[in-house]
């Protein structure tokens, strides 16, 4: 809020909240878009003044995580607390995504309680930012918190297009977490496979495990077919890379089902997929086995799901920690964001680390991300209890990183942009504005770690000012 008591934010669309025409609710549909509910700055203002604020803008941050993000990258001066947020008098213009639907869960054997949510939404989420900045003419820092280990690992995905195409325009600014994938051993990374060769790769899952996915993505022009082996030392039969091949797998022993898809030619790559979606998989150790089709050798890499759709327990035996970025952050042209442990300054283990699958730099750099102090939603009712300090707490991870960083960018596109120094700055712009000023403490860069440096605001003032 500012000083007054009025809010900072300039809307909200809560893709949550369906919108009901002529019921009397506050709100409306969001331009050129039919589902959820946009609520302005004059709506939440009333919202603020009344007894019952829930009642005029019922949108809710049940998480915590965006609440969090927003707070340190732009929340208000609290002397009392030792709280500031990096850029405090910044607008705000809020998205919150609706849960994924039920069919997607199932699809990918994600718990239904487990916070997920569709590419799509996030996708209508960042055009929906864009149009407002068109609208007023300012400049925009959007911020992801969120990413898929499934995927390839080069691009970032539909998604990663979608952010790059609009991080190309003047004065809109991506930044995304690159995840908390580093130590979870989830990634599995075959160098060479030789020509018409074979290989096994081990997969332990937990006995908690109930469903979930996997992905085995091959380099082009290598094509790549698989066999399963189960705990029970039952064998599924090679099943061959055709295009539309489809199989369902069904082991009598352990009760388990397996469906492969196999997609020889992907979107953004070329390269080769295979989806493989264990349903009731037995406990123990699985194994793939996977056979080159091609006279040459083939390079191929497997990833299990984010840490937060998958048991501690289910995992590779034999793991490789790179190219564990998640995507949309694996798109070179949006910032992408790792952190360390600014009290410090050591590697945290379980960031996600570059480089991407084509051996492009990724991520751009590292900003602190353990013990990060910032605002947590209260529950209650703010509006009669204003003198109620708001509650602070401290998170670690990918997510509080990106809120840093997209903080500082602020900050740079407000003196590029606002105050005429650049008036051209885009993603890029800003993304190489922090790769020069980045801090490099003697360290090898660009490493997989940490990029090309640790981020570092008054370092990029410093790399463009004329020197003596």
């Amino acid at each position: 809020m500012n000083a007054d008591g009025t809010t900072r934010i300039y809307s909200i669309w809560d893709q949550s909240i369906p919108y009901v025409p002529n019921s009397g609710q506050e709100g409306g549909l969001p331009e050129e878009l039919s589902y959820g509910t946009e609520y302005g700055r004059e709506a939440i203002n009333r919202a603020l003044q009344s007894a019952n604020p829930y009642d005029i803008v019922p949108s809710r941050d049940t998480e915590g995580h965006g609440t969090f993000m927003a707070g340190v990258a732009c929340g208000n001066e609290d002397a009392a607390q030792e709280f500031s947020g990096i850029a405090p008098l910044a607008e705000l213009v809020v998205v919150k995504c609706k849960a994924a639907k039920r069919n997607i869960r199932d699809y990918y054997g994600i718990d239904p309680d487990v916070p997920c949510f569709m590419e799509n939404d996030i996708m209508l989420g960042i055009r929906y930012l864009a149009r407002i900045a068109y609208r007023r003419r300012k400049p925009m820092v959007v911020c992801i918190g969120m990413g898929t280990s499934l995927g390839s690992h080069y691009r970032g995905g539909a998604l990663g297009h979608i952010a790059q195409s609009y991080g190309d325009l003047r004065g809109f600014v991506v930044v995304a977490a690159g995840g908390n994938e580093g130590n979870e051993s989830h990634h599995y990374h075959q160098e060479q496979l030789a020509a018409r060769g074979e290989t096994e790769v081990e997969l332990r899952v937990d006995p908690a495990e109930t469903d979930f996915t996997t992905e085995l993505w091959c380099k082009a022009p290598g094509l790549c077919s698989v066999a399963l082996i189960s705990p029970g030392g039952e064998f599924s039969g090679r099943i061959y890379a055709r295009v539309g091949e489809r199989q369902m797998i069904r082991f009598l022993l352990e009760k388990t089902v397996v469906y492969i898809d196999y997609l020889l030619v992907s979107f953004e790559s070329g390269d080769e997929c295979i989806r493989l979606r264990f349903f009731g998989p037995e406990e123990g150790i699985w194994r793939f086995r996977v056979y080159n089709e091609t006279d040459i050798p083939a390079q191929f890499d497997m990833w299990l799901p984010i840490r937060e759709f998958i048991n501690n327990g289910t995992y590779f035996l034999r793991p490789d920690p790179n190219t564990t970025l998640c995507d949309p952050s694996n798109n070179l042209q949006i910032i992408t964001v790792s952190y360390y442990d600014g009290a410090n300054r050591s590697v945290a283990a379980q960031a996600s680390r570059g480089f991407n699958v084509r051996g492009e730099i990724a991520p751009d750099i590292a900003a602190p991300g353990i013990n990060i102090y910032g605002p947590a939603p209260e529950p209650g009712n703010v509006a009669a209890e204003p003198d109620r300090p708001v509650r602070y707490v401290s998170r670690s991870g990918s997510s509080a990183a990106a809120a840093v960083t997209a903080g500082a960018a602020i900050l740079l596109v407000e003196w590029g942009i606002v105050k005429g120094n650049d008036i051209n700055m885009d993603t890029v712009g800003v993304q190489k504005y922090l790769i020069r000023g980045a801090n490099r403490d003697g360290r090898r860069f660009p490493n997989e770690e940490w990029g090309y440096g640790t981020l570092d605001l008054y370092g990029a003032f410093e790399a463009i000012r004329p020197k003596p």
